[in-house]
C-alpha cells in the first residue's frame, strides 16, 4: 500500500510570513551570531514643559529565538523641542551585553555612552511624515575576560516615512546607517532596515510591532522581531488616562 501525504494549501501572500517564522525559530551554533532575535523596548517620555521632555528608554534583546538575554539597556536624556518639526536631545546610556553568543557564558560586558541627536521631520501631507534623525555616540567599553577596555565614536543617520492608515493605525518604514571610529579607524558598523505597525491607544499610549533586517560587517545579518510600548507622562499640558 502506498503511503499518502497530506498537503496543506496556503495563500501565496501567507507563505513569506511562514518562512520568516520558520527562520526565526531555527537553531544555530553558539559561536556564531544568531540569525534571529527579539528586541523588547519600553519608552516613558516625561513632558516637563512645552519645550522640555525627559527621555526614558529600557530594552531587553534576546539571544536568538530563545528568551535568554543578549543585551540589557537603559537610555535617558533631555529633549528640547524647537518646534513641532525639530527637536534635539542629549543624554547618556548603560548597556550590558553578553560577551559571546553561547548561553552557557554568563559574562556580560558593560558599556557607558554619551549621545546627542538632532531630529527634523517634514510634513509631506496631512497623513505622511518624512522623519530624520542624526545621532552621535561616545562609547566607553569596560574590560572583559575576552577584550581589553576601549572607546569608540559612532555616527548614526536614520531616515524614513510614517504614514497614517486609518483610525488609530499607522505604518513606519525607515533605514538607519552607522559608521564607527575605533583606534583611529573609521569603518562600517551596521545598517538597520525597519518596518513597524503602530497602534495609538490614546494621546499618551501607543504600541509598535515590526521587523528589522540588521546587517553587520563581513556580510553577516539578522532578522529581528520588534515590540515596543510607549507611555507618556505629562507634568505640563494635556494628560489622558489609560
Amino acid at each position: 500500500m502506498e503511503s499518502s501525504s497530506v498537503k496543506i494549501w496556503l495563500p501565496k501572500f501567507v507563505k513569506p510570513f511562514v518562512c520568516l517564522v520558520v527562520l526565526f525559530f531555527s537553531v544555530t551554533a553558539d559561536a556564531q551570531r544568531p540569525p534571529t532575535g527579539m528586541w523588547l523596548s519600553g519608552f516613558m517620555p516625561v513632558k516637563i514643559s512645552s519645550k522640555l521632555q525627559w527621555h526614558n528608554e529600557g530594552g531587553y534583546r534576546t539571544l536568538g529565538s530563545s528568551s535568554a538575554a543578549l543585551q540589557y539597556l537603559y537610555r535617558t536624556g533631555i529633549k528640547y523641542v524647537v518646534n513641532e518639526n525639530i527637536n534635539t536631545t542629549a543624554g547618556f546610556a548603560f548597556f550590558f551585553t553578553r560577551t559571546s553568543f553561547s548561553k552557557s557564558n554568563n559574562e556580560f560586558g558593560s558599556e557607558f555612552r554619551f549621545w546627542e541627536e538632532f531630529a527634523p521631520q517634514v510634513k509631506v501631507s496631512n497623513k505622511l511624515l518624512w522623519q530624520n534623525r542624526f545621532r552621535i555616540e561616545q562609547r566607553f567599553f569596560e574590560a572583559t575576560s575576552r577584550k581589553a577596555a576601549y572607546t569608540a565614536f559612532r555616527f548614526r543617520m536614520k531616515s524614513g516615512f510614517a504614514q497614517q492608515l486609518y483610525g488609530r493605525w499607522s505604518v513606519q518604514l525607515a533605514d538607519e546607517y552607522m559608521q564607527q571610529i575605533v583606534k583611529g579607524k573609521l569603518s562600517f558598523d551596521q545598517n538597520r532596515l525597519i518596518v513597524n505597525g503602530i497602534y495609538k491607544y490614546n494621546h499618551t499610549v501607543q504600541v509598535m510591532g515590526g521587523y528589522m533586517w540588521l546587517a553587520w560587517p563581513a556580510s553577516s545579518n539578522q532578522h529581528i522581531l520588534l515590540v515596543t510600548v510607549q507611555k507618556q507622562i505629562a507634568f505640563h499640558g494635556r494628560q489622558n488616562r489609560i
